[in-house]
């Protein structure tokens, strides 16, 4: 009687490590697999900063190309304004 209750504790207590251990392998394991799925989303998010990084650089400069021929522009209808003043 004393062995049953022997090997029934025993079976017990190694049903309690095993379920402990096996869990805790399984929460490492998810975290590892987290992890590594935030860094693809990190790295996806670094690329598409560099790329708009570079779209608003390029962009920048076509404004000031803009902001510089309407300038020009400007100038040139005073000047026709100008002349026409005097023409009249």
């Amino acid at each position: 009687m004393d062995n049953i209750i022997i090997t029934a504790i025993f079976s017990f207590v190694s049903t309690l490590i095993g379920y402990f251990v096996g869990s805790r392998k399984n929460n490492a394991e998810t975290d590892r697999i987290v992890l590594e799925n935030m860094k693809g989303v990190i790295e996806v998010y670094t690329q598409t900063i560099e790329d708009l990084k570079e779209e608003v650089s390029e962009l920048k400069k076509e404004i000031k190309d803009y902001k510089s021929c309407i300038n020009k522009l400007e100038d040139e209808l005073n000047q026709f304004k100008k002349q026409m003043k005097q023409s009249l």
